[in-house]
């Protein structure tokens, strides 16, 4: 939710005109950082790269941390704990049984949680290929090398989850759209609309600029919510 807001505020911000170099507070003193003058193009595909980065990081970690909650919560009900006498040996216990969780890489941590899951969640292909343009971005100011490409491949992949919204009109199915009206060919007044995960891919040639919009991040963030909503629902009952 936090990421989504302040990628929306932020790009809206930069997109109200030029940019420059912010003024700094009026204080007694302030240090200065100093670097080459740039034009507010350049300082625009900086803040955008800055940004993108964070917000990336933040949709790895909140992935991340779902996972280790669920993989907690499932320990404790396969090995319920001993009743302990106070408050700082129940934490103690609780750190102790986490920790194995903290230390798994990402597939192998998805695989702990999916073995005990009502039912398995595929995520791990969307996961690295998140973590990729990251890493490009963080690493290389989201200018493709030749390490960010995909293993084998010419070009860096950004395969991602999106939330499609759909109604069927006889056996085909026709994605929302602003603007449009719903019309299933029935003529009835009611129209079941309908939801489910598919995938997107968006692919970013050697030496080429990682970019993507507001829409692009914000589907890729509900994806992210999702998949917790959904090891959430797939925990078995205590």
């Amino acid at each position: 939710m936090i990421s989504t807001e302040v990628v929306a505020a932020a790009l809206t911000a930069f997109g109200e005109g030029d940019l420059t170099k912010p003024t700094m507070p009026n204080e007694f003193y302030h240090f200065q950082v100093r670097g080459p003058e740039i034009t507010s193009e350049q300082r625009l595909r900086m803040y955008e790269n800055w940004l993108l980065a964070k917000g990336f990081q933040d949709l790895a970690r909140g992935v991340r941390e779902s996972l280790e909650e669920a993989a907690l919560y499932l320990a404790l009900i396969s090995d319920p704990p001993k009743r302990v006498s106070t408050s700082n040996s129940l934490d103690d216990l609780i750190d102790s049984m986490r920790k194995p969780g903290s230390r798994l890489g990402f597939p192998e941590l998805l695989d702990r949680v999916n073995s005990g899951l009502t039912s398995p969640i595929e995520f791990k292909s969307e996961f690295r290929s998140i973590q990729r343009v990251r890493n490009c971005l963080e690493h290389r100011g989201g200018i493709v090398r030749k390490e960010d490409l995909d293993k084998g491949g010419p070009a860096l992949s950004l395969t991602f989850p999106r939330w499609k919204l759909f109604y069927m009109r006889g056996s085909e199915e026709i994605e929302l759209a602003p603007g449009e009206r719903v019309d299933d060919g029935t003529g009835q007044p009611d129209v079941q609309i309908l939801g489910r995960l598919v995938t997107r891919s968006k692919t970013y040639e050697l030496g080429e600029r990682v970019t993507f919009s507001f829409r692009d991040f914000s589907e890729i963030a509900a994806a992210c919510s999702f998949l917790g909503q959904q090891i959430a629902a797939r925990l078995p009952l205590a």
